[in-house]
């Protein structure tokens, strides 16, 4: 995508993530966009919640790295069939280097083990690897906070897999004591394939409302 600086340029198919107060986030799929609005399908939760002439913050993301970020009013909607929104287009849009970071609260079970970097290149057998049974409280695409009755308070790395909707998403990440005594800790992602960065935003941003 070219350089941003109105919504006129955003293509057909654009993903656009969507904050409403009181409501959260929500992602909205572009389908049309003429000089006059830009349409864009969204579900059934967004579709209700929002009316005319409300304004929303908004953002897109390109290159993986960067955003745009302005706001959209919504002007129409199609009230039979698809779920459409049209909106106003605006020229008031900032760039960003940094994307947002959305945490949501869940419970996710997670099976791990630790491990030393160094271990890693001299190679670790089936035998060596002593797994841990937890869950994942709070989930983002850069970091997680774990729940253990493991002491893993010795160690700096982790490495195991969440289940997202039927999806294994594997999860490598240096640990960060939060309450010992409580088996919490934080985990900082460390070199996470962009597939499993997708899935794990698509389940965030579907499961986060206020």
């Amino acid at each position: 995508m070219k350089k941003l600086d109105s919504t006129r340029k955003i293509i057909s198919g654009s993903v656009i993530r969507i904050y409403k107060k009181g409501f959260g986030y929500s992602k909205i799929t572009v389908v049309d966009n003429t000089d006059y609005y830009l349409a864009a399908m969204v579900d059934e939760d967004l579709f209700n919640a929002f009316h005319e002439r409300e304004w929303s913050e908004a953002y897109i993301w390109v290159e993986d790295v960067a955003s745009y970020e302005f706001r959209l009013q919504l002007i129409g909607r199609i009230i039979s069939g698809p779920r459409i929104f049209f909106f106003s287009h605006t020229e008031e849009i900032a760039r960003s280097n940094e994307r947002k970071c959305l945490t949501a609260t869940v419970h996710i079970p997670f099976k791990f083990f630790m491990f030393d970097p160094g271990d890693t290149e001299k190679g670790i057998t089936s035998e060596e690897i002593v797994y841990h049974e937890g869950a994942v409280i709070l989930l983002s695409d850069r970091e997680a906070t774990i729940q253990t009755k493991d002491d893993i308070s010795r160690s700096r790395f982790l490495k195991g897999h969440i289940v997202i909707n039927g999806q294994i998403v594997e999860l490598v990440g240096m640990v960060d004591s939060l309450n010992e005594s409580k088996g919490i800790y934080n985990v900082l992602f460390a070199g996470t394939h962009e597939k499993d960065r997708k899935v794990l935003l698509d389940f965030i941003f579907s499961t986060y409302r206020e």
